[in-house]
């Protein structure tokens, strides 16, 4: 019987380079090899039918290449189902999965709210109803299959299989993959090196939604409300003072110290949550 995740890679504090740290090491360098090489064939199809640069189409092909990659790891060369990595069904996970997407609700209204009242950006509706419409309701269901995809592939595969190495270290690589992924300039200024901080941030708090609830589903919530709201506010908000990006952001929400603020009290809120054991959490089900 194959063990799970939380059985062969169980977050212990103080646990560093464990007895299963090099099978982990070498699942993870054989999954980014995987991805590599998938993301440069979709890029070399792909980038001369679209008006794009080649880095915007590489990224976007890390994506699909990456959950193409973690399927054929998990289901074909492991035999494990891909919920065997945090999403087990469990009524508690569904009070998880609500409270995620109602936290980042919260958020970006808080975030919205701040914008508004200090001026730095105001309401500005995208005359394009088209275009509005088909981002504010067609991007639902879209944002919900970003965030389970993506917590699948960071929270759910490289974070937990380099676990046996380091849990220090399996949270800092996994956030710091997940940043550089979707880093959308190559071009490093100021607000590039505060977006890569910002994600990187987001990254962490997703984790430790993981570590305290043993699910990914209130990482796929606060993700997916998160993602949508970083879609949807660039065709109804606009900024006003970009000389002050460094504090506010951009529509990246998260490359201004005001967005970090918010991850933070963010997890401040998911760790009082849990240690009221108002989620439910379920360490060891999967």
């Amino acid at each position: 019987m194959t063990a799970s995740p939380r059985d062969s890679a169980s977050p212990r504090p103080g646990l560093a380079w464990g007895r299963g740290c090099q099978p982990a090491l070498s699942a993870v360098l054989l999954f980014a090899g995987s991805t590599v090489v998938l993301s440069l064939l979709f890029s070399a199809v792909a980038h001369p039918f679209v008006q794009l640069e080649w880095w915007r189409v590489f990224r976007r092909c890390v994506s699909i290449s990456a959950f193409l990659s973690l399927w054929w790891l998990t289901r074909l060369r492991e035999r494990r189902p891909l919920t065997s990595y945090g999403l087990a069904p469990s009524p508690a996970g569904k009070r998880q999965l609500r409270f995620g997407l109602l936290l980042g609700a919260c958020g970006l209204a808080v975030m919205l709210g701040l914008g508004l009242a200090s001026g730095t950006c105001r309401v500005d509706i995208s005359p394009d109803r088209v275009k509005l419409w088909r981002t504010v309701a067609g991007f639902l269901p879209a944002a919900l299959l970003v965030g389970l995809l993506e917590e699948l592939v960071f929270r759910g595969y490289l974070l937990q299989r380099m676990l046996p190495c380091s849990r220090p270290g399996a949270l800092v690589l996994s956030s710091a993959a997940y940043a550089l992924v979707h880093l959308k300039h190559p071009t490093m200024t100021l607000l590039t090196w505060m977006e890569l901080g910002g994600l990187f941030l987001f990254g962490m708090v997703l984790a430790y939604s993981y570590f305290v609830t043993g699910q990914l589903w209130l990482a796929v919530g606060l993700h997916s409300s998160l993602a949508y709201g970083a879609r949807v506010n660039k065709v109804v908000v606009s900024f006003q003072d970009s000389s002050i990006g460094w504090l506010v952001g951009t529509s990246r929400l998260v490359n201004g110290l005001a967005g970090w603020m918010a991850l933070a009290a963010i997890a401040g809120i998911i760790g009082w949550w849990a240690k009221r054991g108002m989620g439910g959490a379920t360490h060891g089900t999967n």
